[in-house]
């Protein structure tokens, strides 16, 4: 039996003109919720980009919004299926934006908002009791047939996620989450292994593929079935790693407030950046997340007044990372030194960017500014040094007649990064090529084996330090499970500082960890963060920002056409 005193968790604003202030778009973390009659206190998150423009949704909406019409978006990268949970295509831009509800989203001006969920309440910190909106019901096709939604499917989808080998992203079900009651069908109560201080992140609560409600009649054929939930939208065309065309559910529990308010998506998937700017030059593309700073200028003079580009500084990363699991030479300090002393961070920021994103001070993303290190705790570990790096290759055993791989994501910045990576190792004497793949490819045949040595690729953005520490542990929950340290000793860091909810005691785990790593010469290297740059057409109305790379339904998005 539950708790009887209970406190409803309401999640906090922040002030607008908080939002806008300080330069570039950084995080932080906000005041906790705190949990009335001697209940626990849990953390909540305000992660906010503070340039964000004034053009975006979070402005105050002066034209009364229009239904209707038909946005053209792409999806850049390769997919292997329909399975939001092993395909990070589905999860990140396709499926899990559209067909599939969840309890909550995160939000960059709050902790999170409620999805389908009517209610959250937290009545100690190892429960969580959601309450259903009323009325929830599937899309009307076989075998689900618009049946009602109860908390069964949410039971069944994340006894799923924990179970499949392949998920993408497990965290919350498998380090978190210990047991599920459902006293009715429209309620669901979470019980926590311990307390969880990134509990609303979007990798826990918030995750956009791993807390998709699935009709359960569905899991197990995910993969190939026809993609059936109770979001926003259905698809109803699609032709695998080609095309997809989402329409408004009209039996969607926003409906009653016209949302969606635009009637149809169609993604495209175009993976080449040049196919992507001439496609949204044309038109045929409405919204576009640029990928070079060079590019954004150019857009910004030929189309002039047409387009808007909100820039901000991305919680997405581009990153160095040697595989130490594959045994010599990386998992040998000495070695891992060695990287160090060659991997120059601003020259990547400098030749890629044009010096325009953020270098790190250690090892996690420059926009979680709360868990900052400062540049002069962090400068003697990355001091340049290429004779240095050669001679601890050399007390390593390193064979310099053998050519290293260095694998990477075919798109712009990371193939950039990748030759970098090159001419920085050849200034230790290091012979290296480079193995560029597709999205699905890189995803399916080398990420979850270990079928790598070197890599230099963008990561996407987190909105709390839980997975970017999560990646040095033994245990990564994630389908990158060959990165980070292994170290015993770091992990027991970790995992205490993701039950740790007092706020400055967990700053200061967080920093400390980041010392620890360094000391250790940690072989995932964040390289930098970039501005992101993303262009739209100016007929796209409130689209809403979101610098972490977790999908939003963006509901109220609309064509002033």
């Amino acid at each position: 039996m539950l708790a009887q005193r209970t406190q409803s968790v309401t999640p906090p604003r922040i002030n607008r003109r908080r939002l806008l202030q300080g330069g570039l778009g950084l995080f932080a973390s906000s005041a906790a919720l705190a949990m009335a009659c001697g209940g626990a206190k849990q953390e909540a998150r305000a992660t906010a980009p503070a340039g964000a423009p004034q053009g975006t949704a979070a402005a105050a909406q002066t034209v009364t919004p229009k239904r209707g019409g038909r946005i053209k978006l792409a999806n850049l990268n390769t997919t292997t299926s329909l399975n939001p949970i092993t395909d990070s295509g589905q999860r990140l831009t396709l499926g899990a934006l559209h067909v599939w509800d969840r309890l909550i989203s995160p939000r960059i001006d709050r902790d999170y908002v409620l999805e389908a969920a009517e209610s959250v309440e937290q009545p100690d910190e190892t429960t969580l009791v959601f309450k259903l909106k009323p009325g929830l019901r599937f899309q009307n096709r076989a075998p689900v047939n618009g049946r009602p939604v109860d908390t069964e499917d949410i039971v069944k989808s994340q006894l799923y996620v924990r179970d499949e080998p392949r998920a993408g992203q497990a965290s919350f079900q498998r380090n978190s989450l210990d047991s599920m009651l459902t006293p009715d069908a429209r309620t669901i109560v979470f019980r926590l292994k311990a307390p969880n201080a990134y509990i609303f992140s979007g990798t826990q609560l918030g995750d956009p593929g791993g807390q998709c409600i699935f009709a359960r009649e569905q899991i197990g054929s995910l993969d190939t079935a026809w993609s059936v939930g109770s979001g926003p939208y259905e698809m109803v065309e699609y032709e695998l790693n080609v095309r997809y065309l989402y329409r408004r559910f009209e039996g969607y529990h926003g409906a009653s407030k016209g949302l969606p308010y635009i009637d149809e998506r169609e993604f495209r998937v175009i993976t080449d950046a040049v196919a992507q700017e001439a496609a949204f030059r044309s038109e045929q593309l409405h919204v576009w997340t640029v990928p070079l700073a060079n590019i954004a200028d150019t857009l910004k003079k030929d189309l002039g007044p047409r387009i808007e580009i909100d820039e901000y500084l991305s919680l997405a990363m581009q990153a160095v990372s040697a595989n130490v699991t594959k045994g010599p030479p990386w998992n040998d300090v000495r070695a891992r030194e060695a990287l160090y002393r060659v991997v120059n961070r601003q020259q990547y920021l400098d030749l890629i960017q044009g010096g325009r994103g953020k270098v790190p001070p250690g090892p996690l993303p420059a926009s979680l500014t709360e868990y900052q290190l400062t540049h002069a705790q962090t400068e003697k570990y990355f001091r340049q040094d290429p004779r240095a790096a050669r001679q601890l290759l050399e007390a390593a055993g390193f064979d310099f007649n053998r050519e290293v791989e260095i694998l990477t994501i075919n798109a712009p910045a990371n193939n950039q990064s990748c030759e970098i990576l090159q001419q920085q190792l050849a200034t230790a004497g290091v012979k290296s090529r480079i193995v560029a793949l597709g999205t699905a490819e890189y995803l399916s045949t080398r990420i979850p084996t270990g079928n790598w040595e070197l890599m230099a690729v963008g990561w996407p953005g987190f909105d709390t330090p839980q997975t970017p520490l999560r990646l040095h542990h033994t245990e990564t929950q994630f389908i990158h499970r060959y990165h980070g340290l292994k170290d015993p000793t770091i992990d027991r860091l970790i995992g205490k500082s993701e039950v740790t909810l007092d706020r400055n005691e967990r700053i200061k785990l967080v920093k400390d960890i980041q010392v620890a790593l360094l000391e250790k010469y940690t072989p995932f290297i964040w390289v930098y963060n970039p501005m992101t740059y993303l262009a739209r057409w100016r007929y796209v109305r409130d689209y809403e920002i979101n610098p972490a790379t977790h999908p939003m339904y963006r509901t109220e998005m609309w064509l002033d056409r």
